[in-house]
C-alpha cells in the first residue's frame, strides 16, 4: 500500500514535469477564457497535489493499521468531497 502511494505520487511528479518541459509555442490569439481556464486548471492540480502531499504525511505519521484505516478514511471522504465540488 505504501510502495503504491510512493508510485503513484511520483507519477505524479513527473507527470507534471514533463508537462511543464512542453516547449510548444503558443499563438499570441489565445483568448482571456482558454488564460482563464488554464489557470482554473492549475489551480486544481496544485489543490490536488497540495491534498495528497497531506495524505502522504499522515500514513507516514501512522503508527500502526488503525492510524492508516483513519487516514484512509479521512482522505477518502475528502477525495469525495472534491470530486463533487469539481462536478459543480
Amino acid at each position: 500500500m505504501k510502495a503504491g502511494m510512493i508510485i503513484g505520487t511520483v507519477s505524479v511528479f513527473f507527470a507534471l514535469q514533463a508537462n511543464a518541459a512542453d516547449t510548444t509555442p503558443q499563438t499570441k490569439t489565445a483568448s482571456p477564457n482558454f488564460e482563464q481556464h488554464k489557470a482554473d486548471i492549475l489551480k486544481r492540480i496544485d489543490e490536488r497535489i497540495a491534498h495528497n502531499q497531506e495524505e502522504k504525511g499522515c500514513i507516514q505519521a501512522a503508527k500502526n493499521q488503525n492510524d492508516i484505516k483513519a487516514c484512509r478514511e479521512k482522505f477518502k471522504a475528502e477525495n469525495k468531497e472534491m470530486r463533487q465540488k469539481s462536478k459543480r
